[in-house]
This record gives structure tokens, C-alpha cells and sequence, in this order.
């Protein structure tokens, strides 16, 4: 009786396919990596210098073509051969390396441009079939300039093309070399100016326009910018205003809720402020308010948030902080440094201080609602005296924290 063999297929089989296809495009991407680099703005520019070094392997193999069929000497093709080698060994790695990041030209595109061109003109003396060729390349050369280099760097370029090319023209003439007709040279050199000329000229009309845009896109965003602050801000004291105050609170419940990292609210209420409007002027009211912001956002941490929530209060958002012992150590030293401020230059003895009522958020309240018990223990505070501080409890039970 014979053995039948399954038939069965392998059911990981695809699996592996799929394992094998991510670990080879895996490798492509790092093999990507390592020549463009992982960097946006330095992959942009390796990106652009690697075109030269394509051009520079298409015209070794030119030269070597070249040679084999006559147009040019062994010893001309390793000279070119040669300026090809030294461009790719030297402009790709400084590009690469992020070493050409200092210079105003990052991309080294204006030195790739005249290293480019210099060899190029050379070889138009030297090999008649390509010199169609080279004109074409020269104009091509030019275009990689026309969308990083600024308008002086254009204009170094093209005219010191221009000049080569009529260097050329005159050293030709004098050699007067077998294969150099006269007539015709001149006039294609000549008309070879004019096209680069031209390239130039619109490559600086489009750099300016470039630059235009840039700075309208400078100045829109610094108009944006603005906006915000008017928005964002209080016009007298320069703290976040109320609106923006309650999407940070918002935004610091979301987190909580995702985190468990607890924060904390205190809302300030500055003692007896209307009597400093009704006996000094609202001029010396608005010095008390501008003087308790700075010191306020000057004693707090950098992560901690005070905003102006209303005439004289105020509301300080700190995140990650439970009531004891920072939040309450944090107002505590407010309130020690508004004692010693002198906020009115008209009224020199003028002296202020503020009560304030402390809440720390509950998981699964609203910020309104932790707003509210701090509101309700700054309620207590003003009735235990002023100048002091109420923890609010989760059952709104403010616990004392008053100064002597």
C-alpha cells in the first residue's frame, strides 16, 4: 500500500512572505537613511546634491566613451575624469555630514555651479562631437541655482560663466585649433552668453519674488502672532485672559483623566482692591494689578499657569501638584513676596495683600466644578479674615491655612 504525500498547504507561508517583504523594506529604509540622512531639511538638501553626482558618473562614462571612439585624448579624459571624482568626494560628504549647514549656502550649490561649469567650458574646447551637448549642460547647470541661490549669487554665476566663455572664445582663437570654425564657435558661444544671460536674469527676478513671499509669510505669521496675544491676553496686565484660561483647564483635565497626574487651582481675590480704586484712582489700582501679575508669574514655576480671571482676581493653574505640600508652599510664597511691594511709585506706603482658596482637581469633575470649590474656599478665606489661604476639600470643607 502506498504512502500518499499532503498536500496540505503551508499556512506560513504568507506569513513569512510578509515578515521577509518588512524586513527588506526595512533595509531599503535604512540604506535611505544613511545616504539622504533622517533629517527633513538635510534630506532636502542631499537630495540636491545628488544630482550633480549623477551627472558627474554620466559624464565619466561619457569621457570613457569618448576615448574609446577618438574625440578625446586619454590624458584630457583623466584630467575631466578626475575634476568629476574630486566634485563627488568632496561636495556630497560636506552636504551629508551637515557640515554645510554653517554657511549661508547650505547646499554648496553655488560652488557645485562653478565647479560644474569651469570643466564643462574645458571640455567644449577639447571635444567637438559633444559640444551640443555641453551647451545644453551648461544652460541645466544654471537651473539648480534658480530655487536656493539668492540674487547677488545668481548674478556671480551667470556672469562668471558668461566670462569663462568668452575666455574660452579668445584663448580658441588664438590657438586656432583644426576643429574650431570660427564663424560658427562665435556665434554659438555668443548666443550660449545670451541664454545664460537670460537664465540668470529670470532666475533673479524669481529669487526676488521668492524673497518677497518669504518675508509677506514672516510678516503674516507675525500678524498671526499678534492676533493670539489680543486674544489670548489680558491688555493691562498681560497674563492669559479668561477664555484662554479655560482651554488650558480643559486641556489639563483631558490629560488628568488619561494620566492620573493630579493638578491644582487657586483662585485669587486681591484684599480691599475697591477701596484702593476709591481712595487712590484707578491709575494706582491698575499699578497694584500690573505689579501683583509680574511678581505672581515670577514666583510660580515655569509649568504653572496664572491668568487674570476677572477685576482682581485671578486663577493659577498648576499641573502635576497635589494641595500639600506645593500648592499651598506656592501661594504661601506669593503671598510673602506681595507683602514686601511697593506697587505705586504716587503712593509710596500704598501696601496690598489677597486671600485665595485652593482645589485640587477630582477625577471625573469638570474644571467648573474644581473652579467652583476653589471659589468657595477664597469665600471662606475672605470671611476668616483675608490675607490668608482655604483648602477646599472634596466635600467643599475648606480646611484654614490663614497668615497671622
Amino acid at each position: 500500500m502506498g504512502e500518499t504525500v499532503s498536500s496540505k498547504p503551508d499556512s506560513h507561508g504568507p506569513v513569512k512572505d510578509a515578515a521577509q517583504g518588512v524586513r527588506a523594506r526595512t533595509a531599503v529604509q535604512r540604506m535611505v537613511d544613511v545616504v539622504l540622512g533622517t533629517h527633513p531639511s538635510l534630506r532636502s538638501r542631499v537630495m540636491l546634491g545628488l544630482l550633480p553626482v549623477v551627472l558627474y558618473v554620466v559624464w565619466i562614462v561619457t569621457h570613457l566613451f569618448s576615448v574609446h571612439m577618438g574625440y578625446m585624448s586619454a590624458d584630457v579624459a583623466k584630467f575631466a575624469i578626475g575634476h568629476h571624482i574630486i566634485g563627488i568626494l568632496v561636495f556630497y560628504p560636506l552636504v551629508r555630514s551637515g557640515y554645510s549647514a554653517r554657511f549661508q549656502d547650505s547646499g554648496l550649490i553655488q560652488a557645485q555651479i562653478m565647479w560644474a561649469a569651469s570643466v564643462a567650458i574645458f571640455i567644449y574646447s577639447v571635444n567637438a562631437p559633444l559640444r551640443v551637448a555641453i551647451m545644453q549642460l551648461l544652460c541645466m547647470i544654471h537651473l539648480f541655482g534658480l530655487f536656493t541661490l539668492r540674487p547677488r549669487q545668481l548674478l556671480f554665476t551667470g556672469g562668471s560663466t558668461i566670462l569663462m566663455l568668452l575666455v574660452m572664445l579668445a584663448v580658441m582663437l588664438h590657438l586656432k585649433p583644426a576643429n574650431f570654425i570660427v564663424d560658427q564657435e562665435i556665434f554659438k558661444i555668443l548666443f550660449a552668453c545670451f541664454i545664460i544671460g537670460l537664465l540668470t536674469w529670470m532666475s533673479i527676478l524669481h529669487s526676488l519674488a521668492r524673497g518677497n513671499l518669504s518675508k509677506k509669510k514672516k510678516e503674516l505669521a507675525q500678524a498671526v502672532a499678534q492676533v493670539n496675544e489680543l486674544v489670548t491676553r489680558d491688555a493691562l496686565t498681560g497674563l492669559y485672559n479668561r477664555k484662554h484660561m479655560q482651554e488650558l483647564l480643559e486641556r489639563e483635565r483631558i490629560r488628568q483623566a488619561h494620566t492620573g497626574q493630579p493638578f491644582c487651582v487657586a483662585l485669587i481675590d486681591l484684599d480691599h482692591f475697591k477701596h484702593v480704586n476709591d481712595s487712590y484712582g484707578h491709575q494706582v489700582g491698575d499699578e497694584v494689578l500690573c505689579s501683583f501679575a509680574k511678581t505672581a508669574e515670577l514666583t510660580l514655576r515655569e509649568t504653572d499657569t496664572i491668568a487674570r480671571w476677572g477685576g482682581e482676581e485671578f486663577l493659577v493653574l498648576m499641573p502635576e501638584t497635589t494641595l500639600e505640600p506645593y500648592a499651598q508652599v506656592a501661594i504661601d510664597r506669593m503671598r510673602n513676596m506681595v507683602r514686601e511691594l511697593a506697587p505705586s511709585a504716587t503712593v509710596p506706603t500704598l501696601r496690598f495683600s489677597f486671600s485665595a482658596g485652593l482645589a485640587a482637581h477630582i477625577d471625573g469633575h469638570t474644571a467648573d466644578q474644581s473652579i467652583a470649590r476653589a471659589d468657595h474656599a477664597l469665600y471662606a478665606a475672605k470671611h476668616a479674615g483675608r490675607n490668608c489661604t482655604m483648602l477646599a476639600t472634596a466635600a467643599n470643607n475648606p480646611d484654614s491655612a490663614c497668615a497671622a
